[in-house]
């Protein structure tokens, strides 16, 4: 007798394919321990994402075995994590997964800009992008009209991509190296 696929599974199976090939970045929460050890320790408990006054930390969800399901991440593409002070959600990690960084920001990544589909090399003014960075920050300014990001200052919180008004986005997160 087969078994019949799950709406879910069927999803999470096309997702790559609907993504391009690859599934967008993924991140843990700020404060987060090595993979090997967050995977230990993490309970899938939802403190950590209940603790987020942004909606910001999700639950991982695609098909890609049962260690990863239903642990946190952060997407800056859907949501920028606005980087709390005090860090609630490492604060609200009981099993020691999350810990509370001793900075005042944790580097999620590095954005860069899509030539081909950002406004300013399309014609018109934009500048969305523009002062929306973590105040300490400023990694994406316009250089002769369009927007530079200044490579290592940059964290990959999300901002300028939620800014941006292109449709697909015309900045996208590069993976951690």
């Amino acid at each position: 007798m087969s078994r019949r696929a799950s709406r879910r599974g069927w999803i999470a199976r096309l997702a790559p394919e609907v993504l391009g090939g690859a599934p967008p970045p993924q991140r843990r929460p700020p404060g987060s321990v090595s993979e090997p050890k967050f995977l230990e320790l993490c309970t899938r408990c939802g403190d950590c994402k209940d603790a987020c006054p942004h909606g910001a930390i999700l639950e991982f969800v695609e098909a890609s075995g049962r260690p990863l399901a239903f642990t946190p991440v952060l997407r800056p593409d859907l949501r920028a994590c606005e980087m709390c002070e005090g860090f609630p959600c490492a604060v609200a990690c009981d099993e020691g997964a999350l810990v509370v960084p001793d900075m005042p920001v944790w580097k999620l990544g590095e954005v860069s800009v899509v030539e081909g589909l950002c406004l300013t090399y399309l014609g018109p003014e934009c500048g969305a992008c523009i002062g929306i960075c973590p105040e300490e920050l400023a990694a994406i300014t316009l250089v002769e009209g369009h927007p530079y990001v200044e490579s290592g200052a940059c964290i990959g919180c999300g901002r300028c991509i939620h800014a941006c008004p292109t449709a697909p986005k015309a900045i996208t997160l590069d993976p951690l190296s």
